[in-house]
């Protein structure tokens, strides 16, 4: 509309509605100066709004990479959000629907080493459930740990550089002619922050007070009367670790497949499928792993200790060992239980292992 004529429409609206602003025709009015006035006058040019001006808008989110990628690859869903907050170099991972052809119900733990506190829990004698160690020490994550009997830890124990409780020194198939004295296996942290898994024994005195506890790189042979010693297996040395925690067979050493239970002297049904627990590392990773078994979730029966050796070398771990299995299967991610547990409702356990 041309200026010239705004001032004329104004003049013409006003002479044809005075007075103005009574009645009805006083809104019409009112309204008409209104949308007048909108388009300007000889003093005021006319101003448009200018449709083409967007808001800005933001950018994405950047997508945050996943701290442990080659798990994800593999299928591993990070859940750790499910649980509560963690520290943030621990994440949880629950397993794809399916592990080595079987169906899984299957969870990992996984932190940086540089950071967390791994940790043995119990002494060489008492019974607590995973919940009551979390109930003692509130950590991130707590698995079962070693082998017990009536109360008793039947796996090394060893916390800040001291032996807590032996792994078992003699088996008998009879008790009576026939003895063995078998190595067991072992995980532990060193004094340079590395992990590894190696075989232990620890020497049999009268009086106890002489014992000494030796690691060894290798395994031999289960021959009865044969007893471990300095010199025997090849390699011995005085145990070295800060933190350890025993059970068997060993899985993983050096990123090979052991899994040499007969030479251990486990009768844990090794070959079938059961729950299991285990540890592993990979050079930066510490690795937790639990399983449920025995259809406690329908169609899912567990793993063998072979099976859980391949699956934690796919994650990439180079040492691993297996730790009690079955109905001592445990694993609490801030106190949460995170699988089924095979005997219907957590077993008491003589030992534990945490990281915080």
């Amino acid at each position: 509309m041309e200026q010239k004529n705004v001032k004329s429409y104004k003049q013409k609206a006003i002479s044809l509605f005075c007075p103005p602003f009574r009645g009805p025709g006083g809104l019409l009015l009112l309204l008409l100066l209104m949308a007048l006035n909108a388009c300007g006058d000889e003093n005021k040019p006319v101003q448009w709004w200018d449709w083409t001006t967007e808001e800005p808008v933001p950018d994405p989110d950047p997508e945050v990479e996943d701290p442990n990628p080659k798990l994800v690859e593999l299928g591993w869903a990070n859940v750790g959000d499910e649980f509560g907050e963690l520290p943030n170099y621990i994440d949880v991972y629950k397993a794809p629907e399916q592990l080595q052809g079987k169906k899984a119900m299957a969870y990992v733990a996984v932190a940086d080493v540089n950071k967390v506190v791994f940790a043995v829990l119990g002494e060489a004698q008492g019974y607590n459930t995973p919940s009551e160690f979390y109930q003692a020490k509130a950590a991130a994550i707590i698995i079962n740990g070693g082998y017990f009997w009536d109360g008793t830890s039947l796996s090394l124990m060893w916390r800040d550089g001291e032996l807590v409780s032996p792994a078992n020194q003699v088996s008998s198939p009879d008790w009576t002619t026939t003895f063995y004295y078998p190595v067991h296996g072992y995980f532990g942290k060193l004094a340079d922050g590395t992990y590894e898994t190696a075989w232990t024994y620890t020497t049999i005195t009268a009086a106890g007070a002489n014992d000494k506890t030796y690691s060894y790189p290798t395994l031999f042979p289960l021959e009865a009367g044969k007893v471990p010693s300095a010199t025997f297996p090849e390699g011995g040395k005085l145990m070295d670790a800060v933190t350890a925690i025993g059970g068997g067979p060993v899985l993983l050493r050096g990123g090979e497949v052991c899994n040499n239970w007969q030479d251990e002297y486990l009768d844990i049904g090794a070959d079938g499928n059961a729950p299991r627990t285990a540890i592993g590392y990979t050079g930066t990773r510490l690795i937790y792993f639990v399983c449920e078994g025995r259809n406690m979730t329908p169609d899912v029966p567990g793993y063998s200790t072979a099976e859980v050796a391949n699956i934690l070398k796919d994650m990439g771990c180079t040492q691993a060992l297996n730790l009690d299995g079955g109905g001592s299967t445990m694993m609490l991610v801030n106190g949460k239980p995170v699988i089924k547990p095979s005997d219907g409702t957590e077993r008491k356990v003589v030992s534990a292992v945490s990281m915080n």
